[in-house]
């Protein structure tokens, strides 16, 4: 009991020291009203995700506390939001591997199919994904976006899906893309805008178009941009957008040289940062901005401004006077010598730098010597922390058991398990290396199996119908000779007459089967030939008309044989509709390829009429086509006539 009390009056004290805004106050109220450990964890959950404008070292406590409740409770979804706080806390920091860790075990446990856990399921998505833009890692990062994009728009969840194109304008900029990013950010802002319920995306979308207009240099639409932020920002009590759009605009307006408003700016965010961060990233903040006076010609100020934070003094004095400032550690005030030495040296003043060179020596030597027996502190502090980690996880041994070979017996234990899970895991992923490509290279040669075992039956299949069906066919052409010399009734000559044209038929049909399997591939040229051929059998038949053939082929484009097979048998079908239904006197046949391939036959007839257009063959020539993935249009021939066009575009 005294534990708990104890636990939750440093929460309340944590909290009490960082009320930035005034939904976290209210949020603390609930906390400090709640009369059990379910009230509790909601409070604490509500308020962890306040993490843009908590305190990092509030927000650990939190978090921490909130996941051990959630441990306690049967309700799923308050444990994967304690988890996902956890995941907050650790981006917080910088702890990207342990913020996955937590991401990735709890994104399993929320299906977006499921509508109870599809928020938590877009929220884990997107810090999933900032977490790899935080490593650099933009692929992964686009990755995990583009494939929960989708289903933010099939679920037509407006604020997810504006929220994951944000981001990915985001991880756009940080990869260097602006003109990309800019494209996705204002795809966001039209989802976003003129909806009061989308205010928190769309303050950190207009954050982000701010940002990338500023990029491309375009100050004005930037600067319009953040100013419609800003008053968003405040409007949702967001500190960490609110000090961003501020850090953007003090860019812009030091860029337009307005230096007193960009000053205002950059203490104003500066303030916010001091808020939720701790004192390094602080002090970080404040040598910016003297760096800021420096680069606007105000070396005066930069080194006021470092004077003045070198000043040491009664650090709870400080606290009661808002002017007073003093640095007494060692550490930070090193880092002001450092940029002070920068200004007096770039405002040639010798004599000052000779001292603060001096003061920097003197600043290093203390700090090592303070530093010294400090270190040694640590090194006894972390021991200490290790044998009592051990003591936990080694339950055999006792307490009070402190032997020196004890203990080193398990540290050498530890360590030697380290090493071997090492050892363990680089030979698992050899091995699994092996087993990939082995399991590749038994894909491949089965794959070459096959299509070996293929080329050979295409072969055999070609050489049996020539040597089978076609001897037969040629036989049957040959001995219709011998019925022709015996005179007959009409009606004999007329079977004899059908029949004899079958079998040729069936000649010139097994000819262009052949052609063709005895084939990989057939260029558009060898096509070309192959229409020629048709062209000299049938215009026999058809003596008042000319056909022609045109060839552009700037590309010998190679199609497989079975396109080249349906392209053929198009182009065949095309010339017959012509020669039979357009009444036309001239025929042009085209066949041209650049990066892709088209062909045509146009005639100079009436047309095929629309009864002409519903015929198997026109039907078959569609069916080709489709099977084929390629585009077929009929069109009109100048006043008369028609023209019928194939190309390798994809088409209905």
């Amino acid at each position: 009991m005294q534990k708990w009390i104890l636990l939750f009056c440093f929460l309340f004290t944590a909290i009490a020291a960082f009320e930035q805004t005034q939904k976290i106050s209210l949020l603390k109220q609930d906390l400090y009203q709640a009369k059990n450990d379910g009230q509790k964890l909601i409070a604490m959950l509500a308020l962890c995700n306040e993490y843009h404008s908590l305190n990092r070292d509030t927000l650990d406590a939190l978090a921490t506390k909130a996941l051990q409740l959630a441990a306690r409770q049967s309700n799923e979804r308050y444990k994967s939001l304690a988890a996902l706080a956890m995941a907050n806390t650790y981006m917080q920091w910088g702890w990207t591997d342990s913020a996955l860790f937590y991401i990735n075990n709890t994104l399993p446990l929320n299906p977006v199919a499921n509508n109870e856990t599809r928020d938590i399921y877009f929220k884990l998505i997107r810090q999933k994904a900032i977490s790899y833009g935080s490593k650099s890692d933009y692929a992964d990062a686009l990755s995990v976006l583009f494939a929960a994009l989708p289903d933010a728009e099939k679920y037509k969840d407006t604020l997810h899906t504006a929220g994951i194109m944000n981001t990915i304008g985001s991880v756009k900029i940080a990869g260097g893309e602006p003109s990309e990013a800019l494209k996705w950010i204002l795809k966001a802002a039209g989802l976003a805008a003129f909806n009061k319920r989308y205010n928190e995306a769309l303050a950190a979308i207009y954050t982000n178009a701010g940002n990338v207009y500023n990029t491309l240099g375009k100050t004005d639409s930037s600067l319009y941009y953040i100013r419609q932020a800003i008053p968003l920002c405040k409007e949702i009590e967001n500190l960490n957008y609110y000090a961003t759009a501020l850090r953007i605009q003090t860019n812009i307006l030091a860029k337009q040289k307005n230096f007193a408003d960009a000053e205002t700016s950059l203490k104003e965010m500066l303030d916010i940062r001091g808020l939720i961060s701790g004192e390094g990233i602080v002090l970080e903040d404040k040598i910016a901005l003297a760096d800021f006076y420096a680069h606007t010609g105000q070396l005066d100020k930069a080194i006021a401004f470092c004077k003045k934070q070198l000043q040491t003094g009664n650090l709870y004095e400080a606290l009661e006077d808002s002017a007073a400032e003093y640095t007494n550690s060692l550490k930070n005030r090193l880092s002001y010598y450092l940029a002070l030495a920068r200004y007096y040296k770039q405002a040639d003043q010798r004599a000052e730098y000779q001292q603060t060179l001096e003061n920097i020596i003197t600043a290093k030597d203390s700090l090592y010597a303070a530093n010294l027996p400090q270190a040694i502190a640590e090194a006894q502090e972390k021991y200490e922390t290790q044998k009592k980690e051990n003591t936990i996880l080694q339950q055999k041994y006792s307490i009070q058991r402190k032997n020196f070979f004890i203990y080193g017996s398990l540290i050498l234990l530890v360590v030697s398990l380290i090493a071997g899970y090492f050892i363990f895991a680089s030979y698992r992923r050899r091995q699994q290396l092996k087993m990939t490509l082995a399991l590749e290279n038994e894909k491949r040669n089965a794959a070459n199996a096959i299509k070996e075992a293929e080329e050979k039956e295409r072969v055999r299949i070609a050489a049996d119908l020539h040597d089978n069906l076609g001897a037969y066919a040629a036989s049957l052409a040959s001995n219709l000779g011998y019925f022709q010399q015996i005179p007959g009734e009409p009606v004999m000559v007329n079977a004899y007459r059908e029949v004899k044209n079958n079998a040729n038929a069936i000649i010139s049909e097994l000819n262009d089967t052949i052609w063709v399997l005895k084939k990989d591939a057939l260029s558009l040229t060898a096509i070309s030939d192959r229409i020629k051929t048709f062209i000299n059998r049938i215009n026999r038949s058809y003596p008042d008309v000319t056909i022609d053939v045109n060839e552009q082929i700037n590309n010998d484009i190679k199609l497989l044989a079975s396109q080249a097979f349906h392209l053929y048998r198009i182009l065949q079908e095309a010339i017959n509709n012509a020669l039979r239904h357009s009444k036309g006197k001239h025929i042009v046949v085209t066949i041209a390829s650049d990066d892709s391939w088209q062909v045509s036959v146009a005639d100079d007839g009436m047309g095929i009429p629309d009864a002409g257009r519903q015929g198997n063959g026109i039907q078959n020539m569609l069916q080709r086509s489709g099977e084929n993935h390629w585009r077929i249009e009929w069109k009109q021939n100048g006043a008369q006539g028609t023209i019928v066009e194939v190309n390798s575009k994809s088409g209905k």
